[in-house]
């Protein structure tokens, strides 16, 4: 989200138990539970963890989280990807609506679609059919890791380009981590 106080976006997401951490222990700490809210970067915050996706993994919950928290920030996106589960999805909320949200789940197909198919998401060739497929689903394309990654990128931020060396030259180390 556009913001550039992490202890605010922490009471925005209503985090209990929350505690500072470096980059490599709150990514590490998030990936079975909780949630790692970056320090500020190039204007984004970021919020990440495991239980953002529980709690997100409902379209219709994440549409109420990502519009609340765009009444305050303006701007609020959310990417998801789960390469084990096949899970993949993103979307935007400005000013208290959502703007355009995509999700897709192996088991149940696209479950969610709402607003138009942005310029990047063209750019990048999502939603073109792939010819090899012959069935009667009426889209005939499926994200993968690499298009979500690339749709933060074109929206906001690609989150794999904050690394180590990004962190060490922007001098910004330490995050927060709670839990829903």
């Amino acid at each position: 989200m556009r913001a550039d106080d992490s202890e605010q976006v922490v009471r925005a997401l209503q985090l209990r138990t929350v505690l500072p951490a470096n980059w490599t222990a709150g990514l590490a700490q998030v990936a079975t539970e909780g949630v790692f809210v970056t320090p500020p970067i190039d204007g984004w915050i970021f919020a990440v963890g495991r239980d953002l996706a529980v709690a997100t993994h409902n379209p219709a919950e994440m549409e109420l989280l990502l519009t609340g928290l765009s009444e305050q920030y303006g701007e609020v996106m959310w990417f998801s990807t789960d390469e084990d589960r096949d899970v993949h999805g993103w979307a935007m909320a400005q000013r208290g609506t959502l703007v355009r949200g995509y999700a897709y789940v192996e088991e149940q197909g696209h479950t969610l679609w709402h607003g138009d198919v942005t310029e990047a998401e063209t750019a990048l060739g999502c939603f073109l059919d792939d010819p090899r497929d012959h069935s009667d689903d009426e889209i005939k394309w499926w994200p993968d890791r690499r298009t979500v990654l690339a749709v933060a990128a074109a929206w906001s931020m690609d989150p794999c380009t904050i690394g180590s060396e990004y962190v060490r030259a922007h001098g910004v180390s330490v995050g927060l981590v709670g839990r829903l």
